[in-house]
C-alpha cells in the first residue's frame, strides 16, 4: 500500500538552534505511515529531478522562510515555486511574521499555500492582508517539549546560579523586541550585587548553539525571560535597511528605537508575542524560570511554576529573596517540568497535528518514478553530511565570502582550506557531484556546499 508522500523544504545550518533540528526531525517522528523527505533549499539536485515531483503534502520551515530578511531573498522566493504547484497541498510556517510581513503573504499567494502556522494569534490581517482571505491561518508555538530529557543535577548542586543568553534586538521592531535583553541586563545586575555566581550575556559572539545550550542551562539554578515579539511591524524590511544606514553613517549611533522619529512614531500602536521555546527547554533542563507575569499557556501560574519579576522591577527584593530558598525553588522547578514536559501536553505531535490534520485526508498520490529516484539521491548525499562537514561548510563559506570580495581577496588558505577538507575526508566524488549538479540552478552556484542535511 502506497503512502502519502510529505516534502519537508528546510534551510538547517551547522550553527542552527536544536529547537529547530527538532522541528523539522519531528515530522517524521510523528507521521510514521507517511513518507516524510528533507530537502535543503540550496541543496544541488541533478537536473530535471524535481520537475515531476508530485507530493501530497508540501512543508516549508521557518527557516527558509526567514532568507526574506537578507539580499537572497529574491534569487530564493520563486527556487521551488513550480513544486509547489505540482504539491496537492502546501504548509508554510511561519516565525518572526512581523519583520518583512508583505514579502511573506505575497510568497504565500504566489506559491499558492493552503494553510499558514503562525506562533503570531492577534492582527492577523495587518501581517497577511491577502494570504487571510484564502489561506487557513493557526496559531502555534515557537518550539515545543523535546521528546527526551536528561537526568540533571538537583538546583543546590549547580555552578552557576543565573544564566542567560539573548541578543538585543534591532531598533526596527520596537520597543518591546528589546524589552527582553534590558530585563536580563538588568536582573542579572541585582543578582551579583546581591552575591550570586551570573553568566549572562547579550552579545551575539557569546551564542551558545546546538547540544551545548541545554548542557548550559543544566548547570544553571536560574535563568530569566519573558515573551517575544514586537511593537513595530516592519512590512518589506526597510525600516531596518533604514536604521543599517543610520547605523554605518553615523559614529555615535544609539541602538535604540526611542532615538529615531521615524521609529518613535510608529512604535506601540501594535504588540505581536509569541511564547519563546526557552520555556520548555528551561523546563527539560530543571532550571527555575524568574519570567514577567504572563499567560504562559493557561497552564503556569506566578510563585507556583516561576518566580514573577515585574516589568518595572518593583518586586525585585522578593524574588531575589526566594532564589535563596533552595528547597522552594526546586519545587517551583519540579512543578514546571511536571506541567510542561512531563504531561505531553506540548510534545512536537501538536505542531504535526496542526501542520497536517485534514490535509492528507485523500488517498496517496500515484507513486512516481522521479519520488522514488529522489529519496534514493537525498538519502545517500544526507549519508555524506557527517560531523566533520561542518568543517568543509566553514571552509566553503570563507572562500565564497572571499570570491564576493573580488577575485584580489582570494587567498591561498582560503582555497587549500577547502582542498584540504575534501580530501581529508575523502568527499571528492561527492564534492564534483555537488559542483556538476550545481551548474543546473543560479542559486546552487552561488552556495554549492553550505547545505546541511537533517538528522
Amino acid at each position: 500500500m502506497s503512502r502519502h508522500k510529505v516534502l519537508v523544504i528546510h534551510a538547517l545550518r551547522p550553527t542552527s538552534r536544536q529547537t529547530t533540528i527538532d522541528h523539522l526531525l519531528a515530522f517524521r517522528e510523528h507521521l510514521p505511515n507517511a513518507d516524510v523527505q528533507y530537502l535543503h533549499f540550496a541543496q544541488p539536485l541533478p537536473k530535471g529531478m524535481l520537475d515531476q515531483v508530485e507530493p501530497d503534502l508540501l512543508i516549508v520551515n521557518y527557516d527558509y522562510l526567514n532568507y526574506r530578511f537578507t539580499p537572497l531573498w529574491p534569487y530564493i522566493r520563486n527556487r521551488h515555486r513550480n513544486l509547489a504547484r505540482q504539491s496537492r497541498k502546501v504548509v508554510a510556517i511561519a516565525q518572526d511574521d512581523f519583520w518583512a510581513h508583505r514579502l511573506l503573504d505575497n510568497w504565500c499567494i504566489s506559491w499558492k499555500v493552503d494553510r499558514v502556522l503562525t506562533p503570531i494569534d492577534n492582527d492577523l490581517h495587518i501581517l497577511y492582508p491577502r494570504s487571510i482571505k484564502r489561506a487557513e491561518i493557526r496559531t502555534v508555538l515557537t518550539g515545543y517539549a523535546p521528546t527526551s530529557v536528561e537526568p540533571s543535577d538537583p538546583l543546590a548542586a549547580r555552578p552557576i546560579d543565573l544564566g542567560q543568553r539573548v541578543r538585543m534586538m534591532p531598533p526596527h521592531l520596537g520597543a518591546y523586541a528589546q524589552e527582553k535583553a534590558h530585563q536580563t541586563i538588568e536582573f542579572s545586575r541585582y543578582a551579583r550585587e546581591a552575591g550570586f555566581a551570573v553568566d549572562v550575556s547579550i552579545r551575539v559572539e557569546d551564542g551558545i548553539v546546538g547540544a551545548d545550550w541545554p548542557k548550559f542551562l543544566r548547570r544553571c539554578k536560574f535563568t530569566v525571560g519573558m515573551k517575544g515579539g514586537a511593537s513595530i511591524a516592519d512590512p518589506y524590511g526597510l525600516l531596518y535597511a533604514r536604521v543599517e544606514a543610520r547605523r554605518h553613517r553615523r559614529f555615535r549611533y544609539h541602538n535604540t528605537p526611542e532615538s529615531m522619529s521615524f521609529l518613535r512614531r510608529r512604535d506601540g500602536k501594535h504588540r505581536f508575542s509569541a511564547i519563546s521555546p526557552r520555556l520548555f527547554e528551561a523546563a527539560a533542563a530543571g532550571t527555575c524560570q524568574v519570567l514577567r507575569p504572563d499567560d504562559y499557556l493557561g497552564v503556569l501560574e506566578p510563585w507556583v511554576h516561576y518566580l514573577p519579576l515585574n516589568h518595572d522591577f518593583s518586586n525585585v527584593q522578593d524574588v531575589v529573596l526566594a532564589m535563596r530558598d533552595s528547597e522552594r525553588c526546586q519545587e517551583v522547578t519540579n512543578n514546571s517540568q511536571k506541567q510542561l514536559i512531563d504531561s505531553g501536553k506540548f510534545s512536537y505531535r501538536r505542531l504535526v497535528d496542526d501542520a497536517v490534520n485534514g490535509l492528507l485526508a485523500d488517498s496517496p498520490s500515484a507513486v512516481a518514478t522521479t519520488w522514488s529516484e529522489m529519496v534514493i539521491y537525498l538519502s545517500r548525499a544526507a549519508q555524506l553530511c557527517k560531523p566533520e562537514m561542518v568543517h568543509l561548510h566553514d571552509a566553503a563559506m570563507h572562500l565564497i565570502q572571499e570570491t564576493l570580495g573580488g577575485p584580489h581577496r582570494v587567498s591561498q588558505c582560503a582555497e587549500t582550506q577547502v582542498t584540504n577538507s575534501i580530501n581529508q575526508f575523502g568527499y571528492f566524488d561527492w564534492f564534483q557531484e555537488q559542483e556538476a549538479n550545481s551548474k543546473s540552478a543560479s542559486l546552487s552556484w552561488r552556495l554549492p556546499w553550505t547545505w546541511r542535511a537533517v538528522g
